[in-house]
């Protein structure tokens, strides 16, 4: 199940990025994944990912300024719930694939 909270930049295209990352990934169908957005400033990123059981909770920066931002940097913490999911652990070989696939979803997405 999907869900968003915080507050919400758009819940409406946060949805639609993350059916469209379904068609990409279809075992994340069977996780809980939400994506919660709040001020990340004193963290100095604009998302980051967790993963608890079957359950994934994403925080993204609320500030963020672009839509295009926005929806890359959405892409970029699914793909590590892909990851995830897959039991990649090496952080090197995790960011960049998550790097190079939130510009493909997004070129795809658009």
């Amino acid at each position: 199940m999907f869900y968003t909270s915080g507050t919400t930049v758009d819940s409406s295209l946060t949805t639609k990025v993350f059916q469209f990352f379904e068609t990409k990934c279809a075992p994340i169908k069977n996780y809980d994944v939400e994506v919660y957005f709040s001020d990340l400033s004193d963290d100095g990123v604009k998302g980051w990912q967790e993963k608890d059981g079957d359950e994934f909770l994403i925080h993204i920066h609320d500030k963020i300024e672009t839509t295009e931002e926005l929806i890359k940097t959405i892409f970029h913490e699914l793909v590590h719930c892909a990851q995830d999911i897959r039991g990649l652990k090496d952080n090197n070989e995790r960011e960049d694939e998550a790097y190079h696939l939130e510009d493909v979803y997004y070129g795809e997405f658009v």
